[in-house]
C-alpha cells in the first residue's frame, strides 16, 4: 500500500549525491510512477518561430537526482517516500515535458541539449526543488527552475528567470502526489515556454 509516512518517522536524509538508492532498498519493491500525460494545449496563436533550441538537461544534486519521491516534512529536512520511486530522474522527467511543451507551443526545433545537433539557442537550467511538502497536515507539492537563454555561437546570456510553481495535492498518497507534480511541471513547462519565445522573438536578427 502507497501511504506516506507521518512527517515524525520520515527517513531523515543525508543530501549526498548518489545516496538515495540505499534509503530507498531494493527495485522489486517499489510501485514506479512517470508524470501524467499534459493536459492538452490551447493552440498557439503565435507563428512559429524557425530557430533551433537546445534544451540541456536540469543540474539538480542530492535527491533531486535520483529516483526518489522526495517529501519534505519539514523546513531543512527531506526525505524519500516509501514503496515508490519515478522511472527516472526529475531532471529527466522535466526536461521531457519541457520539450512536449516547447514544440507544441511555437519552437518545433527544440531539442534535447545532448542531440549533437548545431543549434543557434541553448537553455540551461537549475532544479532546485521537484518534491512535496507536508506543513501542519497540509500537503502542497512544489517545482522551481532556475532558467537561464543563451545565444550559442558567442555563449552570451540572453535572459535568466526562476521560476517557480506550487500545487496542492489532494491527499498523502504517491499517487495523488504524482498527479500534483505533473501539474505542477505543467504549468511550469508553459511559463518557461512563453518566456524562452518571447525572449526569441526579441532577439537581434543576427542571432536568429
Amino acid at each position: 500500500m502507497n501511504r506516506l509516512r507521518p512527517a515524525s518517522i520520515l527517513l531523515p536524509v543525508l543530501l549526498l549525491a548518489g545516496c538515495s538508492g540505499g534509503l530507498l532498498g531494493p527495485r522489486g519493491q517499489f510501485a514506479v510512477f512517470t508524470l501524467p500525460a499534459p493536459a492538452p494545449a490551447a493552440s498557439a496563436s503565435a507563428a512559429a518561430l524557425p530557430v533551433r533550441l537546445a534544451v540541456d538537461l536540469p543540474v539538480a544534486h542530492g535527491l533531486l537526482d535520483g529516483t526518489g519521491i522526495v517529501v519534505s516534512p519539514a523546513p531543512a529536512r527531506l526525505a524519500v517516500y516509501a514503496g515508490a520511486r519515478w522511472d527516472e530522474p526529475p531532471p529527466r522527467l522535466l526536461r521531457r515535458r519541457l520539450l512536449e511543451v516547447l514544440q507544441a507551443g511555437g519552437l518545433p526545433g527544440a531539442i534535447p541539449g545532448d542531440s549533437g545537433a548545431l543549434v543557434d539557442f541553448t537553455l540551461e537550467s537549475d532544479l532546485y526543488a521537484f518534491q512535496a511538502q507536508v506543513r501542519e497536515g497540509r500537503v502542497r507539492v512544489e517545482v522551481v527552475l532556475q532558467v537561464r537563454l543563451l545565444e550559442n555561437a558567442s555563449r552570451r546570456l540572453l535572459a535568466q528567470r526562476r521560476f517557480a510553481v506550487h500545487v496542492p495535492a489532494r491527499d498523502r498518497r504517491a499517487p495523488q502526489l504524482v498527479d500534483a507534480l505533473g501539474l505542477a511541471s505543467d504549468m511550469l513547462a508553459r511559463q518557461v515556454a512563453a518566456w524562452a519565445a518571447a525572449q526569441l522573438r526579441e532577439a537581434p536578427a543576427g542571432t536568429r
